[in-house]
């Protein structure tokens, strides 16, 4: 393949160290062992070799040529000595396989033969095998149960190794079984020997070495995967029962709102979690910010101007616990993953720190944390049924559940690229993806080498590499490994371009998707931040849907634009969309009208102030129903949970009443809860906008008045009420061109004309708005302020 920078990285990075394998190890035994030391040089010089050049066959014979020969020398340690130098070297060669990447390629059936023979031998043998096969595609690998328990921490990180990527179709499928089948056996052996040695070292090690990455990319529900994994960690820091914490009636006074995360710097999670408090009401909720870290960003500073407080975190975990305790919250929100790796707000996560403790979008799946009580997702992004893929309650606001605030740090971008500078033909058809290296699965990979096949001439374009997700990645081995994806489906090698770039922001990457046609999300873990961008650009982008949160994301959005036909619901329709658009030109053009006119009216996940309102909606919504029914039945309760209105008309009726009786905070209420259900509803945001004009909230006012406006057309009463606001709130010129927009919509709207009147007074220009004052006259001669503004035109 081409590659966007002119040549790639020197060598690939071989990841982070791993555990060493003997973590626990009976008294030293002085005796001389069989195993050369010279194996582990030539281990560091084969993997070089082989990191260097991954895709060559020749190199991978001497890999594995080298692998058997120091299996074979493992297998022949003396049994009785468990330690010594020749012992730490076998350490030394496993860790050279991990981090080479070498551990997770799919074995021949020589290897898996050889691991048999090995592993039914003795703890040498064992270890042999170790080194040879995969834990996940190793289906006869022994059971904690037949691994003497001294081992338990080495075979701890060799059953639960990160793999740096899946290299072939399946794997993640059996990566995902696998795992599920040794925490099912480590959390039994853990809870049943919480006194034994080896076990408290087994549950460390799978505290320092847990990540849950790959599980992302199975298809299937991970529920149990967590119930497990929260027992593990809970069993390995000891944490004690909790006390619970009750919720305390709301009457009267504002919810104290906690959001956690580990910082609120410039990274995807700060991006999400920012729409959630941004701008919540601040006559309704009182907004916490705690933070493990300090980042002194633009994002941070903006945060912190949101929110009532702000908390830097002490560093040890008791005064952490005492902080946000002593915080007195209703509710706290857990706005970092905690399912990826372990964490400071995963380790608080174990404990009870409010009444109502909520996880939002940040994670991607449900925590299985017993302390979290609530999950918010969105109900365009959860399938029917999803309520039994979470250990919390659901929760669903409307619409997709994710929203994106990106203006608080925006930077222009500080590249362009253009099709003869990528050496790409100007006439070719451009698919384009940024999604990470890690969701680009062989299973994604063969879709578009098929899609490549099917469409003659077209060309790929990934930005796979971004830094959200790591700061390094095997960059040779994977285009090795694609090459090889696209010469098994007769595709040349040159039609897939690959970004190995470091962008400074996301607008640069946006210069470089500028170049393409049709955008391709990934499956089964799909793209949401990263599908903004082309749609930003009013690219035609497809989507790959399924069954969970994390394969519903992209979905989700298309689908709040109106896009449902690029949404696919597996890979045969994924790849007629994409064969179909290629050849489609004049549909191109037209979905890239749709999209730009769709994103230009602020669709649902870029609106902040209505994902303010819906998520508020459903923190009030929970904290109520909480507070009535107490935690057991809200837990229990298996309906997803969200906000109901009976009937929007007539709260929207009784919402204008009460405004026309002047009872405006009454007026507002029922604004609101028409909002918690559909949190752009224009009509409710007219009203909630006015009734806030009459309790003197004019700033206020002005947002949900001007977001009323961009879905709804030539309401003439509307852009006057939004003159008087704006008024109010200082805008003077403003407030003249919304007027001026009523009176373009109706020459002969009367308030618009008096507002006019009283507008052009206070700048000095009642002489120049005689014609509208005739009209004034026309329509109401009698009308005392009509009179008024006559006189008042005449002595100008």
């Amino acid at each position: 393949m081409l590659t966007v920078t002119a040549v790639l990285p020197r060598g690939c990075p071989l990841g982070a160290p791993v555990a060493s394998i003997m973590t626990i190890a009976p008294a030293p035994i002085t005796t001389a062992l069989p195993l050369p030391a010279s194996l582990v040089d030539e281990a560091k010089r084969v993997f070089a070799l082989y990191t260097e050049n991954p895709g060559d066959a020749v190199v991978w014979q001497q890999v594995q040529a080298f692998r058997r020969t120091a299996a074979a020398a493992i297998s022949n340690l003396p049994v009785a000595v468990k330690t010594g130098d020749q012992v730490e070297a076998a350490d030394q060669l496993l860790n050279l396989f991990y981090q080479a990447g070498v551990a997770e390629q799919v074995p021949e059936a020589e290897d898996l033969e050889l691991a048999r023979n090995y592993a039914g031998k003795n703890w040498p043998g064992l270890l042999a095998a170790m080194l040879l096969v995969p834990s996940w595609e190793w289906p006869q690998a022994p059971r904690y149960d037949d691994v003497p328990s001294w081992m338990w921490p080495a075979f701890t990180v060799y059953v639960f190794h990160t793999p740096q990527a899946f290299s072939a179709v399946g794997q993640a499928e059996k990566y995902a079984a696998h795992h599920l089948k040794r925490l099912e056996e480590l959390a039994r052996w853990g809870a049943a020997n919480r006194g034994s040695a080896a076990v408290k070292a087994s549950l460390d090690v799978y505290t320092r070495r847990n990540n849950c990455i790959p599980l992302y990319f199975s298809t299937g529900s991970l529920k149990r995967h967590y119930e497990l994994r929260a027992k593990i960690f809970a069993l390995a820091f000891n944490v004690p029962r909790q006390d619970d914490l009750y919720p305390v009636p709301r009457e009267g006074r504002k919810l104290r709102v906690g959001i956690l995360s580990r910082h609120f710097g410039q990274q995807t999670e700060t991006y999400c979690t920012l729409p959630m408090f941004e701008q919540m009401d601040p006559e309704r909720f009182e907004i916490v910010l705690f933070a493990n870290h300090l980042t002194e960003s633009v994002v941070e500073n903006h945060c912190r101007q949101r929110a009532a407080e702000f908390h830097v975190l002490p560093a040890e975990l008791e005064g952490q616990l005492t902080v946000i305790r002593g915080a007195a919250l209703d509710v706290l929100v857990l706005g970092t993953n905690v399912t990826a790796v372990p964490n400071e707000v995963m380790r608080l996560a174990l404990f009870r720190l409010a009444p109502l403790q909520v996880v939002n979008n940040s994670s991607c799946t449900t925590s299985g944390m017993p302390e979290s009580d609530l999950y918010i997702s969105g109900a365009l992004t959860e399938a029917a049924g999803a309520e039994a893929n979470f250990t919390e309650r659901l929760g669903l606001i409307p619409g997709p559940t994710h929203a994106f605030q990106y203006e608080a740090d925006r930077v222009e971008p500080t590249t362009a690229f253009t099709r003869e500078s990528l050496g790409l033909p100007a006439d070719a058809v451009v698919f384009v993806s940024a999604a990470n290296y890690f969701k680009i699965t062989p299973e994604m990979q063969h879709a578009w080498a098929k899609l490549l096949a099917a469409t003659p001439g077209s060309r790929l374009l990934v930005h796979p590499f971004n830094p959200n997700w790591s700061s390094s990645y095997p960059i040779k081995r994977f285009c090795a490994e694609f090459d090889r994806v696209l010469a098994g489906h007769g595709v040349s090698t040159d039609r897939l371009l690959i970004s190995t770039e470091k962008f400074a922001s996301r607008n640069d990457v946006k210069e470089l998707l500028r170049v393409g046609d049709i955008y391709l999300d990934s499956f089964p873990f799909g793209g949401v931040n990263s599908l903004v961008d082309p749609l930003e650009l009013g690219i035609p982008t497809i989507a790959w849907e399924g069954t969970t949160f994390r394969a519903r994301m992209g979905g989700s959005l298309l689908r709040t634009i109106g896009l449902d036909e690029l949404v696919a619901d597996d890979e045969s329709s994924y790849l007629r969309l994409g064969a179909e658009l290629a050849v489609q030109r004049e549909r191109r053009s037209a979905l890239s009208e749709r999209i730009r006119a769709a994103m230009e009216r602020s669709p649902l996940f870029l609106d902040t102030l209505a994902y303010g309102d819906a998520i508020g909606g459903l923190l009030e919504t929970a904290f109520d129903e909480l507070l009535a029914v107490g935690r057991p039945a809200f837990r229990k309760e298996k309906a997803p949970l969200k906000a109901v209105v009976s009937d929007v008309k007539a709260e929207l009726a009784e919402g204008e009443n009460l405004l026309s009786l002047g009872m405006c905070g009454q007026a507002m209420a029922h604004a609101q809860r028409v909002l918690a259900v559909d949190s752009a509803q224009p009509e409710a945001r007219h009203l909630l906008g006015r009734a806030l004009l009459g309790l003197g909230r004019p700033a206020r006012a002005v947002s949900y008045l001007l977001e009323a406006i961009q879905r709804t057309e030539n309401n003439t009463a509307l852009w006057c009420d939004l003159a008087h606001a704006l008024r109010q709130n200082g805008q003077i010129k403003e407030a003249l061109e919304a007027v001026q927009a009523c009176l373009g919509m109706d020459g002969r709207h009367l308030e618009a004309i008096l507002l006019l009147g009283d507008l052009a007074e206070s700048v000095g220009q009642l002489g120049e708005i005689g014609e509208a004052v005739q009209i004034a006259r026309e329509v109401a001669p009698n009308d005392p302020r009509v009179q008024a503004l006559v006189a008042k035109t005449l002595v100008a």
